[in-house]
């Protein structure tokens, strides 16, 4: 193998090897850290906006102040989410352990606290 093509060949592995450490290292300036042991309601999508918190005393329906386009719950057994206010058009639940980015907001709300 001659001087040249050892030269080509590592530039090129050389050059890979950055573009990994590159990609690596890169994340989106908006990314959301995962809320352990909370839950909230997000006024934007992926997590982003102004957070409001969910209390474990919102057993009854609660109607939020802003409409939510996410939610995160890592604290209860359920938040059981609707699309309409006082508990109207049923969205569906979150159970504990999940988040997602609402199809359409969400403007109200109940918990249920604790896994029966």
């Amino acid at each position: 193998m001659t001087m040249r093509k050892r030269l080509a060949g590592s530039a090129v592995a050389l050059s890979g090897a950055a573009l990994l450490v590159g990609a690596a290292v890169a994340q989106p300036a908006t990314a959301a850290t995962i809320p352990w042991g909370q839950a909230n309601f997000y006024s934007g999508a992926d997590y982003t906006g102004t957070v409001y918190p969910i209390p474990a005393t919102d057993t009854q329906c609660t109607n939020l102040s802003e409409p939510a386009l996410s939610v995160a719950n890592f604290k209860y057994a359920s938040v059981v989410a609707f699309f309409g206010e006082d508990c109207t058009q049923p969205y569906g639940n979150v159970t504990g352990l999940h988040q997602a980015n609402l199809p359409v907001p969400v403007k109200s709300y109940y918990v249920i606290p604790s896994w029966s």
